[in-house]
C-alpha cells in the first residue's frame, strides 16, 4: 500500500487504484497517518528553492575494452574451423551407406566375373529381367549429388 500512496502522491494511480487504495486508507489508521506525513514532506520539498552546485556535476565515462585487436584473429580461427568441420561433414556424407542384409545394396549392380558366368549360364529372358532388377535397385539405393552443400 505504500508504494500505492507514493504513485498517488505522484498522480500515477488509475481510477480504480485510487478507489482501492482510498477505500483501504478510511479503514487503516497507520497507512492514513503515512500519507499524511509523505504529502506534508512532498509539499514541502517541492516548494523548497532550488540550491545552485559549487561544482557542475560530472558523469564518468565509461571505459571501453579495447577488443579490436582479437576481432581478426578470432575470424581467422572461426574460419579455419568452419573449413575443418565442413571437410568433416562432407567425408562423413560421402562415405558409402552402410546397408543391412535384406536391403539391396549398390553393390547390387556392380557384376564381378562369377556372376557373369552365372548369368550367361541362365536362360537369356531371365538374365535381362535381372540387369533390369538390379539397375533399378541401384537407382533406388543413389543419393543424388549436386555442387555445394546438400542437407541430408
Amino acid at each position: 500500500m505504500r508504494a500505492w500512496i507514493s504513485a498517488d502522491l505522484d498522480g500515477e494511480l488509475s481510477e480504480l487504484e485510487s478507489v482501492r487504495l482510498q477505500s483501504h486508507l478510511d479503514h487503516c489508521d497507520a497507512c492514513s497517518t503515512f500519507k499524511s506525513d509523505v504529502a506534508s514532506f512532498s509539499v514541502e520539498l517541492r516548494e523548497a528553492p532550488l540550491v545552485p552546485l559549487s561544482s557542475p556535476l560530472v558523469a564518468p565515462r565509461r571505459r571501453r575494452v579495447a577488443f579490436q585487436p582479437l576481432r581478426v584473429p578470432a575470424a581467422a580461427a572461426l574460419v579455419v574451423a568452419m573449413i575443418g568441420l565442413g571437410g568433416l561433414f562432407a567425408s562423413l556424407h560421402s562415405a558409402s551407406i552402410v546397408r543391412s542384409g535384406n536391403e539391396p545394396s549398390v553393390a547390387a549392380a556392380s557384376f564381378d566375373d562369377q556372376s557373369l558366368r552365372a548369368l550367361r549360364l541362365q536362360h537369356p529372358r531371365t538374365v535381362v529381367e535381372q540387369l533390369v532388377e538390379r539397375r533399378a535397385q541401384a537407382q533406388a539405393a543413389r543419393i543424388p549429388r549436386r555442387p555445394g552443400f546438400q542437407n541430408p
